[in-house]
């Protein structure tokens, strides 16, 4: 017999069959895994389904309570029954005080709300409510007493007058050198209507804390140390306190500072700086009585070595109330610092103290001696006789006056005592005191002795031509005539 011829396979064909069939082998336990993984993960979703539907989600979270896992029933029932849980702290500054649901007779109602949201969720969607938190606010159906709630808040501790501090607000005040800001107090006095809203809402949402600062539950100042309209009122206070004016009296002077410009300072309740005008009045007018002397009694030298008293008369200082008044609130709102005279009404000629302000340089006269001296920087350059106003008709004043002005020549005029009129020339006019003045009398042969008790002048000063010529020559407007 013929025997076939075998044909032999390439040893790397077997090699390949091999691992196939190994391959085929290995394969089949992995898709019994993946099949187990797939009806397991089926399984605990259709689990997860079935449960849901009759359970909350586990996410489900309502006024700050978990609701998850729990059955409706489960679920109303924690709102309706555990009264416990509905207890509000009221966490204060100083402590924390309960408000406990069952001392005002709480009845809570939860109506469809918690069921609207069970219907809302679907089962099937469950797993993606497996983890996180997804809390809801609802507004429960609360009854309690509201006079038991009433007199509850008002026997917490917080409305304990023994425990209250008002709020105050930040003001200014004096200090020793400048003004300064006094802090607020912010206190710890609790809004009792707000508070009482606060706790009617808390048990309607289910709040059990409620931080009284947080909920802006306190009372607080209207104005703070830092606020804007405090810092510049500050500013503008210490803008007035930083003036210094000095009055130059010559023999002494007067400061105002911010010792006494402190109390003349006024500050609002709502922080308008203003300075009391009454006061820096009243400051003015008390200078003048200090410091003027028109019309003040001085004491003075006569020629003839006396020491009298002289008053009366226009001459002197007289501080101008209203300009004065006026510049000195110029100066300290402006925040001056300044040496200067007051502001001057009427002037003398000099102040050697505070009442002597005549000087060496006067004309004296003397009507019981019927006789003018002229001094002229402490020299006498001139004695004469003269006739004053004929006494108990035209007296002559006596007092210090300031010479008002000269005039030559000049016209004088008048009425006579029998009502007649008349005008008389004059070379050298020199009023004091209204109409009287010295001048010139040309028409008289004789001056001094006693002519003036029967034939006086009509009030004024008569003169030799020449005396009155050397008088004018030497004084001018605002020199003293000194007359006793």
């Amino acid at each position: 017999m013929k025997k076939e011829k075998q044909t032999k396979q390439p040893q790397g064909g077997r090699r390949t069959q091999a691992k196939t069939a190994a391959k085929k082998k290995s394969s089949l336990p992995v898709k019994w895994i993946i099949g187990a993984v797939f009806v397991i993960i089926v399984l605990a979703y259709g689990i997860g389904v079935y449960h849901y539907k009759d359970h909350f989600y586990r996410d489900m979270y309502v006024n700050g309570v978990s609701l998850g896992g729990m059955t409706l029933d489960e679920a109303e029932r924690t709102f309706t029954e555990d009264l416990e849980s509905h207890k509000i702290a009221l966490e204060e500054k100083e402590r924390t005080e309960i408000i406990d649901p069952q001392d005002i007779d709480t009845v809570i109602s939860v109506g469809s709300q918690i069921s609207d949201l069970f219907r809302a969720q679907s089962p099937w969607s469950w797993v993606t409510h497996f983890f996180g938190e997804e809390d809801h606010t609802v507004t429960l159906d609360v009854t309690f007493d509201e006079d038991k709630l009433a007199e509850v808040v008002d026997n917490l501790e917080c409305f304990d007058a023994a425990n209250v501090v008002a709020p105050q607000d930040a003001y200014i005040q004096a200090g020793e050198t400048q003004f300064e800001v006094v802090p607020e107090v912010l206190g710890n006095t609790v809004k009792k209507k707000q508070l009482l809203d606060a706790i009617k809402t808390g048990l309607a949402t289910g709040v059990t804390v409620i931080n009284l600062e947080k909920e802006n539950l306190y009372k607080l100042p209207n104005y703070y140390e830092n606020d804007e309209a405090v810092q510049n009122a500050l500013a503008a206070a210490n803008k007035y306190g930083s003036s210094n004016i000095t009055y130059d009296f010559s023999y002494t002077t007067e400061t105002v500072d911010y010792n006494t410009i402190k109390d003349w300072v006024n500050i609002s309740d709502d922080f308008e700086v203003t300075l009391d005008d009454s006061k820096v009045g009243d400051y003015v007018e008390k200078l003048g009585s200090k410091y003027n002397t028109m019309g003040a009694s001085r004491k003075f030298t006569t020629s003839s070595g006396e020491t009298i008293n002289a008053y009366g008369g226009d001459y002197g200082w007289k501080i101008y109330f209203d300009g004065e008044k006026a510049k000195l609130i110029k100066n300290i709102t402006n925040g001056k610092t300044v040496t200067r005279e007051p502001v001057y009404s009427y002037t003398a000629r000099c102040r050697n103290s505070a009442k002597d302000d005549i000087g060496d340089s006067y004309v004296e006269i003397s009507i019981s001696n019927q006789e003018v001296w002229l001094y002229v920087d402490g020299e006498c350059i001139l004695n004469t006789s003269c006739v004053t106003g004929t006494a108990g008709t035209y007296d002559t004043y006596t007092g210090v006056y300031a010479l008002t002005y000269k005039q030559s020549p000049s016209t004088l005029t008048g009425t006579n005592a029998n009502g007649s009129g008349y005008s008389s020339d004059v070379t050298y006019w020199m009023p004091f005191n209204g109409n009287q003045g010295m001048h010139d009398a040309t028409w008289r042969s004789s001056f001094g002795g006693s002519i003036y008790r029967s034939n006086g002048s009509h009030g004024c000063v008569n003169l030799p031509y020449s005396a009155a010529a050397t008088i004018y020559k030497n004084v001018e407007a605002g020199f003293p005539i000194v007359i006793y």
